[in-house]
């Protein structure tokens, strides 16, 4: 018997006391830790998923789940192997050899979602979305350290002093890996049918965070109907109903459920993952706001091959003169356009009497926290900067303590803090309160800076031109480029926190500009294209080359190569002297640029662009065009018209009318910028 064998190979450190239970890939013991004098409990993974995975992958594999640490998340406190003794002549049992991988975690006495979905059968409202938020956190932090789940079920959530635990990352990472012909021989899959994303359940072996945003959907769904989305009598009958039938909506079942609730359990269970949330952070924040419908958070999903083409049939709305040219949807399949909300909010931020203008130098004067409810911006007072803070739901707003005379803020990528300059010193202040933390010092001015989702900090000295990297907790900064000619510009960190893009400035005029990738591990550069102020979106590298064209390129971030070759976009982006492309790319794949040439002037004209189908927009005579914006659905867009009756105030253009409507009448306005539920708009002014 297993356990037997157990008891005879780890007697010097567990006393294995009963079987729990079985599942698909483990059996569950409870042993006492000798050491540590507690319960813990003991699985060990099916003989056959063993042989599948093999004991190496499976140690190495671990390692990983076992840095793991956070609150709901239940940790690993071991992992080995062992091996069946002999059997002696005549005894039955294990074959002798055989080898057994196991994994330790803490006993939890207590419920699992699945015994108090049987019991209560609906869960109140409250409740559910308190489980399924912890979860999401659970997984949020998971996929930011390159983790997916791939089973996330009922049966997997520990509920424990009154907050949920995900357990069972212990084997993710080792049985995805072990290759699909092998797991098929087993007859096992990882995951279960009733919760198993479409992509999971047609064997896609390359699945990312959307798999996991479907499975807590899933059982969201089933916490607050008591059934599952889908089922049947086997498991193939609810695999064919996940790939080819919706889901019943949730507010035919459950009226009570909240409008808002039920819009973002459906966008979670979207047949396509570019229909679902793009994390598990932008899930669970819908889950909490009430203004939340479908069409607020729609993006494009990267491209499906290294080398898939940019299609041609986009709709694209461009500016020739000083209006910025605008490209929508230039990457990824086809999809409907959200109907846009027909009512636009104004409301004015009122500053302190004392602040003289916002912004000050060193660029990042206004900002919006990842999930857009808290607006951050650097005013000015006197001659000294000050960071204010506000909620969009609060009244006013408030300068954050001990940021006076701060520049150059940044977010951190949970939105939670804000690091910033001051005094010499690269510092963070938490918006939840506390004094300001210093990070490290710093010889000169911020040129921008980057907070990696791995919590490490790179910026640009703008004294030596060099990057810096320094954990987000403190530490003493680390070269990790020396320009031997020129300087290193504006880093942005990729996915993955372990590369870095950049611009490589070698003092040789536009021509000589190169985009290049800074390997973090090795600090080596590669050299990636000839190009300026390159930008990285939804699978592709967006550069300008000398003669002011832009380009897109397939483009890797994990491996820093690009991975097919290069298409022209657009002729006459503005290039300025210093080589800076005025070029902005949205999280969505669109992007947005001013026409023009290398040091040349512009024309005066706006064309909505079809395919090869032209139509110019007519603009009111001497205006110029500034600071343009997407809403998040893409479908209206925030300009400054310059030049009407000496003022410059925000107007809208919205796309499906071919309108431009004043927006505000207050002149003097800069820098639009959309809250992420598309219904509203913060400027300074």
């Amino acid at each position: 018997m297993i356990i037997e064998a157990l008891r005879a190979s780890l007697a010097d450190r567990y006393r294995i006391e009963r079987e729990l239970g079985q599942g698909g890939m483990a059996t569950v013991y409870l042993a006492q830790d000798l050491k540590h004098d507690r319960q813990v409990a003991l699985k060990v993974l099916r003989p056959e998923l063993a042989a599948v995975i093999g004991a190496d992958r499976f140690l190495a594999e671990i390692k990983t789940t076992a840095n793991l640490q956070h609150p709901h998340i239940l940790p690993l406190f071991d992992s080995g192997q062992i091996v069946a003794p002999p059997l002696r002549e005549g005894e039955r049992g294990t074959a002798g050899g055989e080898v057994f991988l196991y994994y330790v975690m803490p006993f939890i006495e207590g419920d699992t979602l699945r015994d108090l979905i049987a019991r209560e059968k609906q869960l109140p409202i409250d409740t559910a979305i308190a489980i399924a938020s912890e979860v999401l956190d659970a997984l949020d932090y998971a996929h930011r350290h390159g983790v997916i789940h791939r089973d996330i079920k009922p049966e997997n959530i520990l509920l424990h002093d009154g907050r949920a635990l995900v357990a069972d990352f212990g084997i993710a990472l080792a049985v995805s890996s072990a290759s699909d012909n092998r797991m098929t021989e087993t007859g096992m899959s990882l995951g279960t049918p009733h919760y198993m994303s479409p992509e999971q359940a047609m064997g896609e072996r390359n699945l990312d965070q959307r798999s996991d945003v479907y499975s807590v959907g899933a059982m969201l769904y089933e916490m607050l109907t008591g059934d599952p989305p889908h089922h049947g009598s086997t498991a193939q009958a609810i695999v064919a109903q996940i790939l080819t039938e919706e889901a019943r909506p949730l507010d035919g079942r459950r009226k009570t459920v909240p409008p808002f609730v039920a819009a973002a359990v459906h966008q979670a269970l979207a047949k396509l993952p570019a229909d679902r949330f793009t994390s598990a952070d932008t899930f669970r924040h819908a889950l909490h706001d009430p203004s939340f419908s479908p069409a607020t958070t729609r993006t494009l999903a990267a491209p499906t091959t290294a080398s898939s083409p940019i299609t041609r049939n986009r709709l694209v709305l461009t500016a020739v003169g000083t209006m910025v040219a605008l490209v929508l949807a230039f990457l990824g399949g086809r999809r409907s356009t959200p109907t846009p909300s027909s009512r636009l909010i104004q409301f004015s931020i009122p500053l302190p009497d004392s602040v003289s203008g916002i912004g000050r130098c060193c660029g990042g004067g206004v900002l919006l926290s990842p999930d857009g409810t808290t607006l951050v911006f650097e005013a000015t007072v006197g001659s000294k900067g000050f960071m204010y803070r506000r909620s969009l739901d609060a009244l006013a707003a408030a300068p954050i303590p001990g940021t006076d005379g701060a520049s150059s803020p940044f977010f951190s990528p949970d939105g939670r803090w804000v690091g910033f300059l001051l005094d010499g010193k690269l510092r963070k202040v938490s918006l939840a309160g506390g004094p300001p933390v210093a990070i490290t010092s710093v010889d000169g001015l911020v040129r921008g800076a980057s907070w990696g989702d791995d919590d490490t900090i790179i910026f640009a000295n703008s004294n030596d031109g060099r990057l810096y990297t320094v954990p987000a907790s403190g530490g003493v900064p680390t070269e990790v480029s020396q320009p031997t000619t020129g300087r290193h510009l504006h880093p942005q960190m990729l996915p993955g926190a372990r590369a870095v893009l950049l611009t490589l400035d070698e003092g040789g005029g536009l021509e000589s500009y190169q985009v290049g990738i800074l390997h973090l591990d090795s600090g080596t550069i590669d050299t990636v294209v000839t190009g300026t102020d390159a930008r990285y979106a939804s699978g592709y590298l967006l550069f300008t080359g000398a003669d002011a064209s832009l380009l897109a390129q397939p483009f890797d971030p994990r491996k820093g190569a690009t991975t097919g070759p290069a298409v022209a976009l657009f002729d006459g982006v503005l290039v300025r002297g210093d080589g800076t492309a005025e070029l902005a790319v949205s999280s969505q794949g669109g992007l947005a640029y001013v026409p023009g040439v290398v040091g040349g002037g512009t024309e005066e004209e706006l064309l909505l662009i079809d395919g090869d189908r032209r139509e110019a927009l007519t603009l009111p005579q001497g205006t110029n065009f500034e600071s343009p914006a997407f809403s998040p659905t893409g479908d209206m867009i925030a300009i400054r018209l310059a030049g009407m009756s000496d003022q410059q105030d925000i107007w809208i253009f919205d796309r499906g009318q071919g309108t431009l409507t004043r927006f505000t009448v207050e002149g003097e306005n800069d820098r639009p910028v959309w809250t992420t539920d598309g219904r509203r708009i913060v400027y300074s002014t």
